[in-house]
């Protein structure tokens, strides 16, 4: 196991099946994106002409706390960097599957401003704290710049014919689809269990931090000289 274990495919895809089921969850239960700041701004000047102050505060609110996260997790890499430690993404992605089993309470799901402060802050972390796959970059919180990599290379590859066109074609067909079905699995979820639906997301972090922290205990038992970090 090597130090860039938040860069494996598979939990790239699966952060991004989760970037997904945040954004339809917020959209359907709050009417306001957990990352997609762009459409949070936007929505917010068209709602602050109609009068309609208190959808515009919540999507301020997402704005301004999704900012912060990034403040943080900037602070976070750096600092860990210097302290050469590796495997501090684990503990985010424990600290997210608390953050949204929590969202899925009723004393909290009833409080939309709350809610919204904690996703987008959350998935803020999420999005700087894992951000390649097989070093390749990638987004996994929306999907507008992975599109944008599957026309390009799908581009590239037709003009070259080069596998490496080819390969990140598909590195980034994978994700945009990834993002898509997280869409429609949430969808469906929701209709099933309402505000209970975001359990779904906090069982998923949970699952590749487990599975993560199990793969770290059986690298370190097979190499005990090696400092832990």
């Amino acid at each position: 196991m090597n130090t860039s274990f938040h860069e494996g495919r598979t939990i790239g895809l699966l952060l991004t099946f989760i970037g997904g089921a945040m954004d339809s969850y917020t959209y359907i239960q709050y009417n306001a994106f957990a990352s997609a700041q762009t459409g949070n701004i936007v929505l917010a000047i068209i709602q602050s002409f109609d009068g309609e102050w208190l959808s515009v505060g919540k999507k301020v609110l997402s704005t301004l706390f999704f900012f912060l996260g990034i403040l943080l997790t900037k602070f976070l890499i750096n600092y860990f960097q210097k302290k050469e430690k590796h495997f501090w993404r684990l503990f985010v992605l424990y600290y997210e599957a608390v953050i949204f089993f929590l969202v899925s309470l009723p004393s909290i799901n009833a409080h939309p401003a709350l809610v919204t402060i904690m996703i987008a802050f959350t998935a803020a972390i999420q999005w700087l704290a894992f951000d390649k796959i097989d070093g390749r970059a990638y987004t996994n919180l929306f999907t507008t710049g992975n599109l944008k990599g599957v026309a390009t290379n799908l581009y590239d590859y037709w003009v070259t014919r080069e596998k490496a066109e080819f390969d990140r074609f598909i590195h980034f067909l994978t994700v945009v689809l990834a993002f898509i079905a997280g869409a429609i699995v949430q969808v469906f979820f929701h209709h099933l269990f309402n505000m209970f639906s975001i359990l779904l997301v906090s069982v998923l972090f949970l699952i590749i931090a487990i599975t993560q922290s199990v793969q770290l205990w059986h690298f370190y038992r097979q190499n005990p000289f090696i400092v832990k970090k």
